[in-house]
């Protein structure tokens, strides 16, 4: 039987515009933000007391729903910059309900719409979830607005924090209801040429702590123009992961502009309930022209730009933070890519031995693959990832460009992950690493892709592909999601959908030696046509175990399907409510 939880009291941190986004100490009470987004404090609340909702075992599903009754019409905010007039209006599609509203990415590049993010919960060898948690719902009853961007794929990943007490996830300081908020500035990091004309929003960070279901809230300033789409609480800091940046062309941004981008992008920290929204990047400076030079800002400045550093001597050519392609062992030398676009980061992980790992896995910069952060178990004992933590990939793990990616016509081309995404490393074993393959999107080449659960060996070093597990994700064959209520207008209204891959992976370490990975499932070739939002369509939640015996894997099941979204609804992000 499914329940919903009860409204509890919730504590709201949410960061201002004062202090330094390090700081530690706690924001002051005053009154919690109303409207789209804050400019001011929120309060801090008293936290539940009562027992946990929380068992452990149980699996952790995010979710988003759209609205039914949000129709779209009328003009878009798209196609001018924040100086400049639109003198080209874009006009949202006909009809603007579910799910022909997504047709609109044809009209308007960043087009989006916020909606509700749920926390289901699901018991061991459950057919369905016991327990529902509408976190967008709860929030608002402090007077808070939190939501996630319903066709935006990559957010509300879900990670357990170091110390097992707690979970996080990232979304929006926004209502529902908001049109392209996901590619807005934020409002401390604003570039005057992105295209995306919303409300400027903060990037928050949502903390579920699991002893007394208390909520907890910190905005940030972090990827403005892109998303952020996963956290991690260690040792008293949040770290995140997104992308920055939705610059325009007319007019282009300044060097200036893209160096402010590049240090709000990739990898960023901050304390929980910072009353600073301005995030610290994490990575070692790599300088475009040789030359340049970041420092970070000193003790006791004011909340501000200048809490994010400074960079002396910028380019608009290779300046990055942590990993750039320039750093690539090459005959000849690998150019330099644009300021800030190798750090296009959606997975992260920290290992069992504190080992902070995150993945790339889309655009057409950079490097698609599997990068540490830092030193092997920096994270392990209290330690903290310092700012200029080396960002490297893993030995063993792709180092092609993505701009040379071609598409796989054949599943012999196919050698290890091409578009990773989620990753796990079992305790038990830490010499075997999962990685989620979201697929290369590209409707028909299913079965003969990448996509798919990835099972990696480290060997000497190395990290070798021993499997790339597929059997029963039903790769390019569609399955039909039907409106079975007419909540979006008509009853029996369906459309269909294709499985590509896996997104978000978590896993647990059974009593015979076996591993079981939840997954969710990417998808491609909507039956609405190309124009349609991949990000929108109704995925699903798998499972698989697996065993694995020296370096031979092997699956008797393989995957099965735990729950297709309903229509007009999309899964997220996987996690384990920890034993301890």
């Amino acid at each position: 039987m499914q329940t919903t939880l009860k409204a509890l009291p919730i504590a709201v941190l949410i960061s201002a515009i004062y202090g330094c986004g390090g700081s530690t100490q706690n924001p002051s009470s005053t009154s919690a933000p109303q409207g789209t987004t804050s400019s001011t404090p929120a309060t801090t609340t008293t936290p539940s007391t009562s027992a946990s909702n929380y068992t452990a075992g149980n699996l952790l599903i995010s979710r988003t729903a759209y609205d039914p009754a949000y129709v779209v019409s009328g003009t878009l905010p798209y196609n001018a910059t924040p100086t400049t007039t639109n003198t080209s209006p874009v006009t949202a599609v006909t009809p603007g309900g579910f799910p022909n509203v997504f047709t609109n990415d044809s009209n308007d590049a960043n087009f989006g719409v916020t909606s509700e993010a749920y926390l289901d919960q699901w018991a061991p060898n459950a057919t369905s979830p016991s327990q529902t948690l509408d976190v967008t719902a709860l929030a608002a009853k402090s007077n808070v607005n939190f939501a996630t961007s319903f066709a935006s794929k990559s957010e509300l990943a879900l990670n357990v924090s170091l110390d097992q007490k707690s979970l996080t996830f990232t979304g929006y300081n926004a209502s529902i209801d908001q049109l392209d908020i996901s590619n807005t500035n934020t409002p401390g990091v604003v570039d005057t040429t992105n295209t995306d004309v919303a409300t400027p929003t903060y990037r928050t960070v949502a903390q579920l702590n699991f002893a007394d279901n208390s909520l907890s809230f910190t905005n940030t300033n972090a990827y403005a123009g892109n998303n952020s789409r996963a956290a991690v609480l260690a040792n008293g800091m949040y770290y995140i992961v997104g992308n920055a940046g939705n610059s325009g062309k007319n007019p282009k941004p300044t060097t200036a502009q893209l160096d402010m981008l590049t240090m709000n992008t990739g990898v960023q920290s901050i304390a929980p309930g910072s009353q600073c929204a301005f995030t610290q990047v994490i990575g070692a400076f790599q300088s475009g022209t040789g030359t340049g030079t970041y420092a970070v800002a000193p003790a006791g400045t004011a909340c501000s730009l200048a809490s994010m550093g400074s960079i002396t001597g910028g380019s608009s050519t290779g300046d990055q933070f942590g990993f750039s392609i320039a750093s690539l062992p090459t005959t000849p030398a690998t150019a330099a890519d644009k300021t800030g676009k190798d750090a296009n980061y959606r997975g992260l992980f920290v290992g069992p031995d504190g080992t902070m790992y995150v993945s790339k896995g889309s655009g057409g910069n950079g490097v698609n693959t599997v990068y540490q952060v830092g030193a092997t178990g920096a994270l392990a004992n209290g330690g903290k990832l310092p700012q200029n933590a080396a960002t490297t990939i893993v030995p063993g793990f792709p180092t092609a460009l993505a701009t040379n990616l071609t598409a796989l016509t054949s599943p012999s081309q196919v050698t290890g992950t091409v578009y990773p995404f989620g990753m796990w490393i079992p305790a038990s074993n830490p010499s075997i690493m999962f990685v989620a393959d979201e697929g290369d999107s590209t409707p028909g080449d299913q079965v003969s892709g990448s996509g798919g659960l990835w099972v990696y060996q480290n060997q000497n070093g190395t990290w070798k592909p021993l499997a790339n597990l597929t059997t029963g994700l039903n790769l390019g064959t569609a399955y039909t999601v039907t409106d079975t209520t007419g909540a979006y207008g008509t009853k029996g209204a369906s459309y269909t959908t294709t499985p590509d891959g896996l997104r978000n992976i978590t896993g647990q370490v059974n009593s015979d030696g076996s591993f079981t990975i939840y997954a969710v499932t990417s998808t491609i070739g909507n039956s609405l046509g190309t124009a349609f939002d991949a990000g929108a369509d109704s995925n699903q939640l798998v499972k698989i175990t697996v065993s694995i015996n020296g370096s031979t894997v092997s699956s008797a099941k393989g995957f099965t399907v735990m729950q297709t979204a309903p229509y007009g609804q999309a899964l997220r992000g996987v996690a384990l409510v920890p034993k301890s």
